[in-house]
């Protein structure tokens, strides 16, 4: 059964994906998520294949020989053979996913992507603060796609707020999500004091996966009143 992400919002998977494919144009699978980790790379099992497996207390210290060991077959590393080419094609897309999970942290801790935490027993989706992102588990909990929930103990779905890949010319912004538009904009307006720049700014990042036109713009714009007291300027700057 498909996982149930809500309206407006990419599940985890699916926005290491869009960045995946952003990073990794022509070597992204879509399948990194399942590669193992703790793999090697060819260089790395190069440099450590000959050595000596270290023993008791006295490993690290050389031992003066007077004849020549005979030389022996490497030992398998622990996660497999890495110079088998599978394995390094799985190591590779474990880098690619390790890659995007950077980034995917990177943006959010910017405020250039949005994050919300799902609680499944009340439904209730709570805004996941920039903080967030600079903890030690930061990347863990990416890695699992589960966060704390706000005033709990129990976690909840991490969720991405849709957003558009780059190679993805946006949608306009339908007729029907208008409404949903003004009403954002008059909940902000609520509490804050925004310029008509800043207040087009705001509807452009608050429905970022949509092309808003100017049109549209000054159609809400229309349809929020402004406060009293505050200077309006000018539509036509916008």
């Amino acid at each position: 059964m498909p996982e149930f992400v809500p309206s407006g919002y990419l599940s985890i998977h699916e926005a290491l994906n869009r960045l995946g494919r952003e990073l990794f144009p022509s070597a992204w699978t879509g399948e990194e998520h399942k590669a193992r980790r703790g793999l090697i790379s060819e260089e790395e099992w190069s440099r450590i294949k000959d050595l000596p497996p270290a023993r008791g207390g006295g490993a690290g210290i050389e031992i003066p020989r007077t004849k020549r060991a005979p030389a022996t077959k490497a030992a398998p590393h622990t996660s497999g053979d890495p110079s088998d080419p599978l394995y390094q094609e799985e190591y590779k897309a474990r880098q690619r996913h390790v890659d995007a999970q950077r980034r995917l942290r990177q943006m959010l801790d910017a405020g250039e992507l949005e994050a919300a935490i799902l609680d499944p027993w009340t439904g209730k989706l709570h805004q996941a603060s920039a903080s967030l992102w600079r903890r030690h588990d930061a990347d863990r909990m990416i890695e699992k796609g589960q966060a704390p929930i706000p005033g709990s103990r129990n976690t909840g779905k991490l969720l991405v707020k849709r957003f558009a890949e780059a190679n993805e010319p946006k949608k306009p912004l339908p007729k029907a999500k208008i409404r949903e538009a003004i009403e954002a904009l008059k909940a902000k307006l609520a509490t804050e004091s925004l310029t008509r720049g800043q207040q087009a700014d705001f509807l452009r990042k608050t429905f970022a996966s949509y092309q808003l036109t100017e049109r549209q713009i000054r159609e809400i714009f229309r349809a929020v009143a402004v406060p009293p007291g505050r200077p309006k300027k000018s539509d036509k700057s916008i």
